[in-house]
């Protein structure tokens, strides 16, 4: 499995990133496929990485890399593709990788598919805080907020979620908490 930094809107990657983004991800908890672009080139914290497999994209990582955090804002796998350890393959590889904690953000444990997901990063490490409330601010004024909850990796137990979710809002959302 491979990771390609996609680099400017010209990549060759990007419509099948653009293709899975949209596919994996309710209109509430993504931006507008333009505004992802624009951030793509204009903020250095933010990464947008294809996850491909003999040269075919069966992926999509975004992430921020902020201070002392790094935020994985999106990852999904092609729906053709789930189901064969790609998602834990690149996940592992990522923590293993990282040199500062980790953040992320997944729907309350509510149904089996929520709860398979936060199962899924659990097997990997990840903590849930189940008991913090967190709100992601809307992308957009055609979206809503959405209450999550927030997973981390490689963080202090006691580590304080208001000050992290309050980064995660300016930083990643361009809002004040």
């Amino acid at each position: 499995m491979i990771c390609k930094k996609v680099l400017d809107k010209e990549s060759v990657e990007l419509v099948d990133v653009r293709y899975i983004y949209e596919e994996s991800f309710p209109l509430d908890e993504r931006r507008d496929y333009t505004k992802l672009v624009e951030l793509l080139l204009r903020n250095d914290t933010f990464i947008l990485e294809a996850i491909c497999s003999e040269d075919k994209v069966v992926g999509m990582l975004s992430l921020w890399n902020l201070e002392g955090w790094l935020f994985i804002e999106h990852f999904a796998i092609a729906q053709a593709c789930r189901g064969r350890g790609i998602g834990r393959e690149v996940i592992q590889a990522f923590v293993e990788g990282a040199n500062k904690p980790i953040v992320l953000e997944v729907e309350p444990p509510t149904d089996e598919y929520s709860r398979r997901r936060i199962d899924f990063y659990r097997g990997l490490g990840f903590v849930l805080h189940d008991t913090y409330r967190y709100i992601q601010p809307s992308y957009d004024e055609d979206r809503e907020a959405v209450e999550l909850r927030l997973m981390t990796y490689g963080a202090p137990l006691n580590c304080n979620l208001d000050a992290l979710a309050r980064m995660l809002h300016g930083s990643v959302y361009g809002v004040k908490w």
